[in-house]
Protein backbone atom coordinates (compact mmCIF):
# COMPACT_ATOMS: atom_id res chain seq x y z
CA UNK A 1 0.00 0.00 0.00
CA UNK A 2 1.10 3.24 -0.84
CA UNK A 3 1.75 6.24 1.88
CA UNK A 4 -0.80 8.93 1.79
CA UNK A 5 0.95 12.37 0.62
CA UNK A 6 -0.27 15.75 1.16
CA UNK A 7 -2.67 17.35 -1.73
CA UNK A 8 -0.39 20.55 -1.48
CA UNK A 9 2.70 18.47 -2.49
CA UNK A 10 3.15 16.44 -5.80
CA UNK A 11 3.19 13.12 -5.54
CA UNK A 12 4.99 11.79 -8.27
CA UNK A 13 8.54 13.16 -10.43
CA UNK A 14 5.96 13.55 -13.30
CA UNK A 15 3.75 16.50 -11.02
CA UNK A 16 7.39 17.73 -9.53
CA UNK A 17 7.71 20.36 -11.51
CA UNK A 18 11.74 21.95 -11.88
CA UNK A 19 15.18 21.02 -10.88
CA UNK A 20 14.97 18.34 -13.90
CA UNK A 21 18.48 17.45 -13.07
CA UNK A 22 18.17 16.56 -9.08
CA UNK A 23 15.30 14.52 -10.30
CA UNK A 24 16.43 12.58 -13.10
CA UNK A 25 19.34 11.67 -10.22
CA UNK A 26 17.26 10.75 -7.95
CA UNK A 27 14.80 8.45 -10.64
CA UNK A 28 18.11 6.33 -10.59
CA UNK A 29 19.43 6.44 -6.98
CA UNK A 30 16.10 5.24 -5.94
CA UNK A 31 15.67 2.30 -8.57
CA UNK A 32 18.87 1.03 -8.11
CA UNK A 33 18.63 0.77 -4.36
CA UNK A 34 15.23 -0.79 -4.68
CA UNK A 35 16.74 -2.84 -7.27
CA UNK A 36 19.30 -3.80 -4.68
CA UNK A 37 16.94 -4.09 -1.74
CA UNK A 38 19.15 -1.45 -0.24
CA UNK A 39 18.91 1.83 2.18
CA UNK A 40 19.39 5.32 -0.03
CA UNK A 41 22.54 7.08 0.80
CA UNK A 42 21.57 10.11 3.33
CA UNK A 43 21.09 13.58 1.45
CA UNK A 44 22.04 17.20 1.86
CA UNK A 45 19.87 19.54 0.08
CA UNK A 46 20.62 23.25 -0.13
CA UNK A 47 19.27 26.16 -1.29
CA UNK A 48 16.62 29.10 -1.39
CA UNK A 49 13.30 29.13 0.81
CA UNK A 50 10.81 27.39 -1.31
CA UNK A 51 12.54 25.68 -3.93
CA UNK A 52 10.86 22.36 -3.17
CA UNK A 53 13.37 20.62 -0.70
CA UNK A 54 10.56 19.35 1.80
CA UNK A 55 8.21 18.42 -1.17
CA UNK A 56 10.83 16.44 -2.36
CA UNK A 57 11.55 14.82 0.53
CA UNK A 58 8.09 13.90 1.04
CA UNK A 59 8.17 12.82 -2.66
CA UNK A 60 11.12 10.45 -1.91
CA UNK A 61 9.51 9.11 1.21
CA UNK A 62 6.27 8.50 -1.20
CA UNK A 63 8.27 6.86 -3.93
CA UNK A 64 10.22 4.13 -1.59
CA UNK A 65 7.09 3.64 0.19
CA UNK A 66 8.96 4.26 3.65
CA UNK A 67 7.75 6.83 6.80
CA UNK A 68 9.10 9.92 7.06
CA UNK A 69 9.84 11.53 10.13
CA UNK A 70 10.24 15.51 9.78
CA UNK A 71 12.27 17.96 12.13
CA UNK A 72 13.04 21.83 12.41
CA UNK A 73 16.38 22.37 13.21
CA UNK A 74 14.88 25.24 15.59
CA UNK A 75 13.92 21.80 17.60
CA UNK A 76 17.42 19.73 17.89
CA UNK A 77 18.91 21.90 20.77
CA UNK A 78 19.55 19.24 23.29
CA UNK A 79 20.94 15.74 22.47
CA UNK A 80 17.98 14.00 23.82
CA UNK A 81 15.91 15.81 21.16
CA UNK A 82 17.84 14.08 18.58
CA UNK A 83 18.68 10.91 20.11
CA UNK A 84 15.09 9.98 20.81
CA UNK A 85 13.36 10.33 17.04
CA UNK A 86 16.49 8.30 15.66
CA UNK A 87 16.10 5.32 18.12
CA UNK A 88 12.54 4.93 17.10
CA UNK A 89 13.11 4.97 13.27
CA UNK A 90 12.65 1.13 12.02
CA UNK A 91 14.41 -0.13 9.01
CA UNK A 92 14.34 2.22 5.58
CA UNK A 93 12.74 4.78 7.08
CA UNK A 94 13.56 8.36 6.10
CA UNK A 95 14.36 11.34 8.98
CA UNK A 96 14.23 14.73 7.20
CA UNK A 97 15.54 17.75 9.24
CA UNK A 98 14.70 20.99 7.79
CA UNK A 99 16.88 24.16 8.43
CA UNK A 100 19.70 21.57 9.89
CA UNK A 101 22.39 24.32 10.07
CA UNK A 102 20.52 25.92 13.59
CA UNK A 103 20.81 22.82 15.21
CA UNK A 104 23.24 22.91 18.25
CA UNK A 105 26.25 21.77 18.01
CA UNK A 106 25.82 19.38 20.45
CA UNK A 107 23.12 17.89 18.83
CA UNK A 108 25.73 18.07 15.14
CA UNK A 109 28.08 16.02 17.71
CA UNK A 110 25.67 12.90 17.70
CA UNK A 111 24.72 13.17 14.47
CA UNK A 112 28.64 13.04 13.19
CA UNK A 113 28.60 9.00 14.17
CA UNK A 114 25.36 8.72 13.25
CA UNK A 115 26.52 9.47 9.60
CA UNK A 116 29.86 7.84 9.32
CA UNK A 117 29.41 4.54 11.62
CA UNK A 118 25.08 4.51 11.56
CA UNK A 119 25.87 4.37 15.41
CA UNK A 120 24.54 6.62 18.31
CA UNK A 121 27.82 6.93 20.85
CA UNK A 122 25.93 7.80 24.47
CA UNK A 123 27.98 8.71 27.33
CA UNK A 124 26.26 7.49 30.88
CA UNK A 125 27.31 8.57 33.90
CA UNK A 126 29.17 11.49 34.75
CA UNK A 127 33.27 12.14 35.65
CA UNK A 128 34.87 9.17 35.98
CA UNK A 129 31.93 6.67 36.25
CA UNK A 130 30.96 7.66 32.88
CA UNK A 131 31.52 5.18 29.76
CA UNK A 132 30.90 5.85 26.34
CA UNK A 133 28.03 3.30 24.87
CA UNK A 134 27.98 2.41 21.49
CA UNK A 135 24.05 1.64 20.19
CA UNK A 136 23.66 0.32 16.35
CA UNK A 137 20.60 1.87 14.48
CA UNK A 138 18.65 0.18 11.66
CA UNK A 139 19.42 1.86 7.95
CA UNK A 140 17.70 4.54 7.35
CA UNK A 141 18.24 7.46 5.21
CA UNK A 142 18.84 11.23 6.51
CA UNK A 143 17.85 13.74 4.72
CA UNK A 144 18.94 17.23 5.85
CA UNK A 145 17.93 20.65 4.14
CA UNK A 146 19.22 24.22 4.75
CA UNK A 147 19.06 27.63 3.57
CA UNK A 148 22.60 28.42 4.64
CA UNK A 149 24.91 26.23 3.91
CA UNK A 150 27.80 28.30 4.38
CA UNK A 151 27.18 27.85 8.48
CA UNK A 152 27.69 24.22 8.32
CA UNK A 153 31.22 22.91 8.59
CA UNK A 154 33.33 20.84 5.57
CA UNK A 155 33.26 17.87 7.59
CA UNK A 156 29.56 18.00 8.70
CA UNK A 157 28.78 18.27 4.32
CA UNK A 158 31.08 15.99 3.53
CA UNK A 159 29.38 12.88 5.73
CA UNK A 160 26.93 13.12 2.97
CA UNK A 161 27.47 10.83 0.24
CA UNK A 162 24.39 12.61 -2.22
CA UNK A 163 24.23 16.82 -2.04
CA UNK A 164 21.94 18.80 -4.34
CA UNK A 165 21.54 22.50 -4.91
CA UNK A 166 18.40 23.73 -5.67
CA UNK A 167 18.35 26.53 -8.31
CA UNK A 168 15.41 29.16 -9.28
CA UNK A 169 12.90 28.79 -10.67
CA UNK A 170 12.30 30.43 -14.07
CA UNK A 171 8.69 31.77 -15.05
CA UNK A 172 7.71 29.19 -17.08
CA UNK A 173 8.65 26.20 -14.71
CA UNK A 174 6.27 28.67 -12.51
CA UNK A 175 3.36 28.87 -14.62
CA UNK A 176 3.38 24.99 -14.99
CA UNK A 177 3.09 24.88 -11.24
CA UNK A 178 0.23 27.05 -10.94
CA UNK A 179 -1.77 24.99 -14.02
CA UNK A 180 -1.15 22.18 -11.88
CA UNK A 181 -2.65 23.64 -9.04
CA UNK A 182 -5.16 25.13 -10.75
CA UNK A 183 -6.18 21.70 -11.89
CA UNK A 184 -6.84 20.62 -8.45
CA UNK A 185 -8.88 23.49 -7.76
CA UNK A 186 -10.56 22.92 -11.17
CA UNK A 187 -10.70 26.32 -12.55
CA UNK A 188 -9.77 26.94 -16.04
CA UNK A 189 -6.73 29.99 -16.63
CA UNK A 190 -5.48 30.64 -19.78
CA UNK A 191 -1.83 30.18 -20.05
CA UNK A 192 -1.07 33.70 -20.84
CA UNK A 193 -2.80 34.52 -17.03
CA UNK A 194 -0.70 31.66 -15.78
CA UNK A 195 2.72 33.65 -17.09
CA UNK A 196 0.94 36.81 -15.75
CA UNK A 197 0.32 35.31 -12.18
CA UNK A 198 3.58 33.72 -12.67
CA UNK A 199 5.33 36.96 -13.20
CA UNK A 200 4.61 38.38 -9.46
CA UNK A 201 5.94 35.42 -7.66
CA UNK A 202 9.63 36.04 -7.15
CA UNK A 203 10.67 32.99 -9.27
CA UNK A 204 9.07 31.45 -5.94
CA UNK A 205 7.53 27.73 -5.81
CA UNK A 206 5.60 28.70 -2.45
CA UNK A 207 5.38 32.23 -3.23
CA UNK A 208 3.32 31.49 -6.20
CA UNK A 209 1.38 28.61 -4.68
CA UNK A 210 0.38 31.01 -2.11
CA UNK A 211 -0.32 33.94 -3.98
CA UNK A 212 -2.99 31.32 -6.72
CA UNK A 213 -4.65 30.69 -3.21
CA UNK A 214 -5.58 34.39 -2.16
CA UNK A 215 -6.65 34.73 -6.11
CA UNK A 216 -8.84 31.31 -5.52
CA UNK A 217 -10.44 32.96 -2.10
CA UNK A 218 -11.54 35.98 -4.31
CA UNK A 219 -12.76 34.05 -7.18
CA UNK A 220 -14.51 31.96 -5.12
CA UNK A 221 -16.43 35.18 -3.41
CA UNK A 222 -16.97 37.47 -6.66
CA UNK A 223 -17.81 34.86 -8.73
CA UNK A 224 -16.37 36.44 -12.18
CA UNK A 225 -17.89 35.86 -15.03
CA UNK A 226 -14.50 36.01 -16.89
CA UNK A 227 -11.19 35.29 -15.72
CA UNK A 228 -8.92 37.69 -17.87
CA UNK A 229 -5.40 39.23 -16.85
CA UNK A 230 -7.31 42.61 -16.12
CA UNK A 231 -9.54 40.62 -13.32
CA UNK A 232 -5.98 38.85 -11.57
CA UNK A 233 -4.15 42.33 -11.85
CA UNK A 234 -6.89 43.98 -9.45
CA UNK A 235 -6.64 41.40 -7.58
CA UNK A 236 -2.75 41.10 -7.57
CA UNK A 237 -2.99 44.82 -6.70
CA UNK A 238 -5.60 44.61 -3.79
CA UNK A 239 -2.64 42.55 -2.34
CA UNK A 240 -0.36 44.99 -2.76
CA UNK A 241 2.06 42.28 -4.98
CA UNK A 242 3.43 43.82 -8.59
CA UNK A 243 5.44 42.86 -11.25
CA UNK A 244 8.02 40.92 -10.22
CA UNK A 245 6.91 39.67 -6.98
CA UNK A 246 7.52 43.46 -5.65
CA UNK A 247 5.53 43.93 -2.44
CA UNK A 248 4.94 47.05 -0.27
CA UNK A 249 8.33 46.07 1.76
CA UNK A 250 10.09 46.26 -1.74
CA UNK A 251 8.90 49.01 -2.91
CA UNK A 252 9.49 51.11 0.20
CA UNK A 253 13.26 49.88 -0.53
CA UNK A 254 13.24 50.99 -3.99
CA UNK A 255 11.93 54.33 -3.14
CA UNK A 256 14.46 55.31 -0.91
CA UNK A 257 16.96 54.11 -3.43
CA UNK A 258 15.25 56.12 -5.77
CA UNK A 259 15.40 59.56 -3.36
CA UNK A 260 19.32 59.00 -3.15
CA UNK A 261 21.86 58.90 -5.71
CA UNK A 262 24.02 56.20 -3.64
CA UNK A 263 23.31 55.04 0.06
CA UNK A 264 24.46 52.32 1.89
CA UNK A 265 23.32 49.69 3.94
CA UNK A 266 23.56 51.20 7.24
CA UNK A 267 21.17 54.19 6.26
CA UNK A 268 18.51 52.39 4.29
CA UNK A 269 18.57 49.76 7.62
CA UNK A 270 17.60 52.65 9.89
CA UNK A 271 15.26 54.39 7.00
CA UNK A 272 12.99 50.95 6.91
CA UNK A 273 13.57 50.22 10.66
CA UNK A 274 14.26 46.94 9.87
CA UNK A 275 17.33 44.35 10.15
CA UNK A 276 20.23 44.00 7.92
CA UNK A 277 19.88 40.58 7.31
CA UNK A 278 16.03 41.04 6.31
CA UNK A 279 17.50 43.68 3.96
CA UNK A 280 19.96 41.44 2.42
CA UNK A 281 18.19 37.70 2.43
CA UNK A 282 14.67 39.00 1.85
CA UNK A 283 14.52 42.07 -0.42
CA UNK A 284 18.11 42.46 -1.77
CA UNK A 285 18.26 39.35 -4.16
CA UNK A 286 14.45 39.07 -6.21
CA UNK A 287 15.43 43.17 -6.75
CA UNK A 288 19.03 41.95 -7.83
CA UNK A 289 17.43 39.24 -10.29
CA UNK A 290 15.41 41.92 -12.11
CA UNK A 291 18.73 44.00 -12.38
CA UNK A 292 16.38 46.68 -10.35
CA UNK A 293 19.34 47.90 -8.25
CA UNK A 294 22.99 47.42 -8.36
CA UNK A 295 25.91 47.12 -5.16
CA UNK A 296 28.75 49.59 -5.36
CA UNK A 297 31.41 50.32 -3.26
CA UNK A 298 29.90 53.31 -1.94
CA UNK A 299 26.36 51.73 -1.77
CA UNK A 300 22.77 50.51 -3.42
CA UNK A 301 21.60 52.26 -6.90
CA UNK A 302 18.46 52.07 -8.28
CA UNK A 303 18.80 51.35 -11.44
CA UNK A 304 16.30 52.92 -14.70
CA UNK A 305 14.25 49.87 -14.24
CA UNK A 306 13.90 50.50 -11.00
CA UNK A 307 12.98 53.50 -11.93
CA UNK A 308 10.25 52.79 -14.61
CA UNK A 309 8.84 49.78 -12.44
CA UNK A 310 7.99 52.45 -9.08
CA UNK A 311 6.54 55.04 -11.87
CA UNK A 312 4.46 52.14 -13.09
CA UNK A 313 3.17 51.30 -9.48
CA UNK A 314 2.47 54.42 -8.32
Amino acid sequence: MKLKINTNRPDSFSNYIGQKNIVNNLKVYISSSIKRNSVLDHMLFYGGSGLGKTSLAYLISYEVNKKIYVLNGTSLQKPSDIIAPLTSLKEGEILFIDEVHVISKEVFEVLYPVLEDNQLSIIIGKDYNSKIVNINLPNFTLIAATTEINKLSEPFINRFPINFYFETYNKDEIAKILQLNSNKYNIELDNDILLFIADHCKNNPRIAINIFKRIYDYIVIEKPLVLDISYISKILKTLNIYKYGINNQDLSYLKILNEHKVIGLESIKQIMNTQLTIITNNIEPNLLFYNLIKKTSKGRIITEKGRDLIESII
